[in-house]
């Protein structure tokens, strides 16, 4: 079942081969089907939907190939520890006093290949800033990897490895095209789709994405207080020795309904305020 996906039929196959297109074609299909679902259940005017995915994908160069074990003056016994097999970029940790010349005879080993020194990384990946990543780094040009036919994890400037974004909904502006924006930053747009602070980690940032949205509605002038209480009825057909009925029902100017509910003698009439889906 894994191959059923377009990420492994990527990889098994490569990104132009049929079989990655058919499933291509197969999730289309079934993005169809989402959003006719949506109409048919009415949902259009309160649902916000996103399609995106986490990167792209690159066709593996089997030709002029990156071996370490060819590399003259190399050998991995001057390593304690090396991670090589996982996509276009490594890791390495050489062995105390080894590093210099770990360094000097991989740097310019192929010219698709790209070895730095932890502390002269590229600021722009946001990547060797941690306790973690070890002394030297590499990564290779795309389509350069040993392993797949295709391949992703390369420089994220490339073509290749830039992702799709679509949004629809009432929250989203309609017929807007913007400029590319980082991946990262569809996090601060959920939790502005859904109301919540995110925390301050810095994950994303709202640039790029804030002009994706509708103006926020204006703040609501009627104090939203709860009309119904734990074991009182409520609704327009209260039928009477129920705790109250409405007496009410008009629109605030800022579109919030607004129930004015007539309780009994010992109790205060209260309002009742509720977002409609037009506002």
């Amino acid at each position: 079942m894994k191959e059923l996906i377009p990420d492994s039929s990527g990889h098994k196959y490569g990104p132009e081969s049929t079989q990655r297109k058919n499933m291509i074609k197969q999730v289309d299909r079934t993005i169809g089907y989402l959003r006719q679902r949506i109409r048919e259940s009415g949902l259009e005017s309160n649902l916000n939907l996103i399609i995106t995915s986490d990167h792209g994908m690159e066709t593996v160069i089997k030709t002029d190939e990156i071996h370490l074990r060819t590399v003259n003056n190399f050998t991995f016994k001057d390593l304690d520890f090396e991670l090589l097999d996982y996509g276009p970029s490594g890791l390495l940790v050489p062995k105390e006093g080894k590093l210099e010349h770990v360094y000097s005879v991989l740097k310019d080993a192929h010219p698709k290949l790209h070895v730095y020194k932890k502390e002269e990384f590229p600021k722009r990946f946001h990547y060797a800033n941690h306790s973690r990543i070890t002394p030297l780094l590499l990564y290779s040009d795309p389509g350069y990897v040993q392993f797949n036919k295709g391949e992703h994890g390369f420089d994220n400037e490339a073509m290749n490895m830039k992702t799709i974004f679509r949004a629809v909904g009432p929250a989203f502006k309609k017929g807007l095209e913007v400029e590319p924006f980082e991946s990262v930053n569809v996090y601060a747009l959920l939790c502005e789709l859904l109301a919540l602070t995110p925390p301050g980690h810095g994950l994303g940032r709202r640039e790029g994405v804030g002009t994706l949205l509708e103006p926020a509605p204006a703040p609501c002038p009627v104090p939203s207080v709860p009309c119904v209480q734990p074991g009182l009825g409520c609704g327009r057909n209260s039928h009477k020795g129920e705790s109250f009925t409405f007496l009410a029902l008009h629109m605030a100017p800022c579109g919030c309904e607004v129930k004015v509910c007539h309780l009994p003698p010992q109790r205060k009439s209260v309002q009742r305020t509720t977002r409609t889906s037009d506002s």
